[in-house]
């Protein structure tokens, strides 16, 4: 898979590195935008959005990360691991 422009996981801005702009596979994109998009924030898919700053400091995170999973599958991307740890959301996508 070709590489595509990234974004900085800090301020949501695309990533420098060097002083270029950085690429990563665009999966990792991907993953980012819809884990922090509002639900509706994307015209073309409405109920996606993970609403990642909404859910920070919840007790019901695990409802949340099955919920965040069937979004990244329903946009192609296949995720192995997902979790919040300390404050962090980690994902593997293969």
């Amino acid at each position: 898979m070709n590489p595509a422009l990234t974004l900085d996981p800090d301020t949501d801005d695309l990533a420098l590195d060097g002083g270029r702009l950085a690429l990563a596979r665009p999966e990792t994109t991907v993953a980012t935008i819809v884990t922090t998009a509002n639900r509706g924030e994307i015209k073309e898919l409405p109920l996606i959005g993970g609403e990642a700053l909404r859910q920070q400091g919840t007790p019901h995170q695990g409802l949340w990360l099955t919920r965040l999973r069937k979004q990244l599958t329903a946009v192609g991307l296949k995720v192995s691991r997902l979790e919040v740890a300390d404050g962090q959301i980690e994902m593997e996508v293969e």
